[in-house]
């Protein structure tokens, strides 16, 4: 296993440097420039060049993107101060890149975990429950509220819960992590509730739909009939011998919500104020901030390398007659 996930490591290296060029062009050819916020009757011409200088924008795009690539893999690298300076620094607010993103990192953690442990928890068994009842009022019930929670976007769903929520009902805050004066555990939760909500509706819509589909693939398996024959408990047929093996593509899509909570933190987090990477991520694309841009994009690739080989491993946890 050990040398199964180094090779997987070396060969996402490429992949990474694949990912730093796409997105640096990108970014460096969309229209528009970090100096242009910058730009008022006040400011005059060289100051501006000034600037353009400063932030290293008068070189080369081939030169722009070898200094920023060298200094981007020493993530060692410290000032007299001891910040780390190898993600440069944010165009908006002179602040370190890589301190800006290990201050957001907590509470997106918090956002992305909780959503996924609640995915978790009401997916599986709704899934289960449907499969096992197929075609039943209540398997037609999830299915329906399943298809709609899918099919809402996610921008749409998290402005009406704050409009019901927050604004009509008053019963959570607008966003933010935090009531102003506030730190304790209770608050924090309190504004957990709607950002939460937002990105695990979608998640068990599509998860329970996944679960649902891959139970009833292995209930109609041989096995499945003869455990039923043996006398087995309809229970234990059910959670000892389909279950786990209906787990297996439910592990696949893990993997790939990993980065997708990432993704869809952006727009949550942005809609909630949820100081965490989306909602950075959101303002760096809006500043022009190439350094945190860049950042944020290398970090969403990482996790999608990240996810799969998570994806990989439990492969051979759930199902045992996976040998790397």
């Amino acid at each position: 296993m050990t040398t199964y996930v180094i090779r997987r490591l070396i060969q996402a290296l490429p992949i990474l440097l694949g990912i730093a060029v796409i997105s640096f062009i990108i970014v460096h050819v969309a229209p528009g420039s970090p100096i242009d916020k910058f730009r008022t009757p006040r400011v005059s011409e060289e100051q501006l060049q000034n600037l353009y200088r400063m932030y290293g924008l008068d070189k080369s795009l081939p030169e722009q993107f070898w200094s920023w690539l060298t200094s981007f893999v020493q993530v060692w690298n410290t000032d007299n101060q001891g910040h780390h300076i190898a993600w440069g620094y944010s165009f908006s607010n002179g602040r370190p890149v890589l301190d800006l993103i290990v201050d957001r990192i907590p509470a997106t953690l918090m956002l992305m975990g909780l959503s996924l442990l609640t995915t978790v928890v009401i997916a599986i068994p709704i899934g289960v429950l449907a499969a096992v009842r197929q075609y039943s009022a209540e398997d037609k019930v999830i299915t329906t509220f399943a298809t709609i929670g899918y099919a809402v976007p996610s921008y749409w769903l998290g402005l009406m819960l704050v409009y019901t929520f927050a604004i009509s009902l008053n019963l959570f805050p607008l966003g933010g992590m935090h009531t102003f004066g506030k730190e304790d555990p209770v608050d924090l939760a309190w504004h957990l509730v709607l950002p939460v909500a937002s990105l695990t509706i979608q998640q068990v819509a599509g998860w329970s739909r996944y679960m649902r589909s891959s139970m009833l693939e292995v209930m109609r398996q041989d096995y499945i009939r003869t455990a039923r024959a043996k006398g087995l408990s309809s229970r234990s047929v059910i959670t000892k011998h389909a279950l786990r093996n209906a787990l297996i593509p439910i592990v696949t899509l893990l993997g790939l919500t990993i980065p997708s909570l990432l993704a869809g933190a952006i727009i949550t987090e942005t809609i909630f104020t949820w100081p965490g990477l989306g909602y950075l991520g959101y303002m760096g694309v809006v500043d022009r901030d190439y350094p945190v841009v860049l950042a944020f994009v290398m970090i969403g690739g990482a996790m999608v390398i990240l996810g799969n080989l998570i994806a990989d491993i439990l492969y051979a946890v759930v199902d045992p007659r996976i040998k790397y």
